[in-house]
């Protein structure tokens, strides 16, 4: 299970990339954006991650398709996956004997529960089989034709609703031997015959996605074995859909050390050769803390070693700590150009030269010096003829002057709203917010946090009259619309006075009678 999707059974159970239009293009006109990616999948992390519109790829949850309206307003070239899991239904997406509406998975584990128990892998006792590092995943027959074709129905009912652009499919692994910790499964003994069975069911549910237009990128899980081929599997299974993901990219962990070197570095660099030459997108993962620049640079410079950016291919670079912050950095995003040939190796480095500027990348154990052959210039705009690494480690080099500002932020999101009035209620309605929730403003005061509907209603009253001016803003921030102003009174106002003057004429009419009688 990939280190995404045991953030989301952790977090859950307690309560960047591709389809890049332009390819090779877009990089050449130094727009950035062009192969980065986002992975925000962690609890509230869309709506605290920072500035998602800046990527050209995000992966969110089902439940952040409210945010994809106003994200593709901001970059018209962003596009969204949803994740779910490819292998797994999860017990707390289920409340009381029902589904939850958005759920991490294609298949629910009430449904499947109530009326497919036969979907669940079991041991040869009968027990069902969960996963030995997080007990409320379990583990589903992939293998069987009827889970496969609901669990394409189910992802393509909720792509089309939420307006995504494809599906991330975690947990696409050709071996188990991770969750079950020693266990075994009594449909499927071996790891080859679990192999087949997952390749069944990217053979369904591949084409399904892709034949219908949407992006299906499975994270792919093809471990070092001498029993298989891994990077064989890997390239078998890419036939069957967009591209592959591949999670520990440049590294092991999440921490600021297990950066690959030697015989483990070919052998996961070969993953991403292998999906470029078969024309598939590419998406590498790396975690690390927040500021580790080193980290940045030696994935980047991995990435842009190997990458065809005619196949629109995407590095994510994902904080550990903290989960919930945006680890958008000009280090790992910057752009050097387009390639000006393929990769080359200089002693035991490796050296790739782009239009604007050079990757050196030092896969060794041991500190080498390359010798540039002209000059190129560091980040901070110090001129260099040549660059010593340490181990395992990268450097990217522009071939002219200082690095140029990170580009501007996107500008502000633009929120609509409008106020309408029946009677002496005010009906508002907005649109252009990407929060969750919302501030409802009369005259300066708030009067209402809401979800984040698009709508509200403002009921003020029979005897209330007078102009009334309304803003909106997401909740807790100063990111509001314009004012919207009504006026209550005119004909009504005039109505309600006529009717009160009437009245008092009355009363004192039989006051009078009163006094006389």
């Amino acid at each position: 299970m990939s280190a995404a999707s045991r953030r989301v059974f952790l977090l859950a159970a307690a309560l960047a990339l591709l389809a890049l239009p332009g390819g090779h293009a877009a990089r050449a006109t130094g727009n950035p954006q062009a192969s980065i990616a986002a992975l925000r999948i962690c609890t509230g992390c869309a709506q605290t991650g920072g500035n998602l519109s800046r990527y050209k790829y995000v992966i969110l949850n089902s439940w952040d398709a409210p945010l994809l309206p106003a994200l593709k307003a901001q970059n018209p070239g962003l596009k969204a996956l949803v994740y779910k899991n490819l292998s797994f239904t999860v017990s707390y997406g289920c409340q009381n004997g029902q589904d939850l509406p958005y759920q991490t998975t294609g298949v629910g584990y009430c449904d499947a529960d109530q009326h497919h128990p036969d979907w669940f892998v079991t041991d040869a006792s009968g027990d069902r089989l969960n996963s030995a590092g997080y007990p409320q995943a379990w583990i589903m027959d992939v293998g069987n034709p009827a889970y496969q074709a609901t669990w394409l129905q189910n992802v393509l009912a909720d792509v089309r609703a939420g307006g995504w652009d494809g599906v991330f499919m975690d947990d696409t692994d050709s071996d188990m031997g991770w969750h079950l910790d020693g266990r075994q499964m009594a449909r499927y003994p071996t790891a080859a015959s679990w192999r087949a069975a997952t390749r069944s069911m990217l053979a369904s549910v591949g084409p399904g996605l892709t034949s219908a237009g949407f992006l299906a990128v499975p994270n792919l899980y093809t471990p070092w074995a001498s029993s298989y081929d891994a990077q064989a599997t890997w390239r078998d299974w890419l036939q069957f859909v967009s591209g592959g993901a591949q999670e520990y990219y440049s590294k092991w962990g999440s921490g600021s050390s297990g950066w690959f070197s030697g015989s483990d570095w070919t052998f996961r660099q070969g993953f991403q050769a292998a999906t470029e030459q078969a024309g598939k997108i590419f998406l590498g993962i790396t975690y690390a803390p927040s500021g580790d620049t080193r980290t940045m640079t030696w994935a980047r410079a991995n990435f842009l070693l190997f990458d065809n950016p005619a196949n629109n291919g995407a590095l994510v670079y994902e904080l550990s700590n903290p989960e919930n912050q945006d680890p958008y950095s000009a280090v790992w995003a910057q752009d050097i150009g387009a390639p000006a040939g393929d990769r080359f190796q200089v002693g035991s480095a490796w050296r790739r030269n782009y239009s604007g500027g050079t990757v050196v990348v030092n896969p060794t154990t041991s500190t080498v010096t390359v010798q540039l052959g002209g000059t190129y210039y560091q980040d901070d705009g110090t001129a260099v003829t040549w660059v010593t690494l340490g181990p395992t480690s990268g450097a990217i080099l522009r071939s002219q002057g200082p690095p140029p500002p990170p580009p501007p932020p996107p500008p502000p999101q633009a929120i609509t709203l409008a106020a309408s009035l029946s009677g002496t209620s005010v009906r508002l309605t907005w649109s252009g917010m990407s929060s969750s929730s919302a501030d409802v403003f009369r005259n300066g005061s708030r009067i209402a946090t809401v979800n984040n509907s698009g709508a509200y209603t403002d009921r003020l009253g029979r005897h209330v009259h007078g102009t009334f001016t309304y803003r909106v803003c997401a909740a807790g921030t100063s990111t509001c619309s314009q004012d919207a102003s009504v006026t209550v009174g005119g004909a009504y106002a005039r109505h309600a006075t006529r009717l009160h003057a009437k009245r008092l004429f009355l009363l004192r009419k039989l006051r009078r009678a009163a006094r006389h009688a």
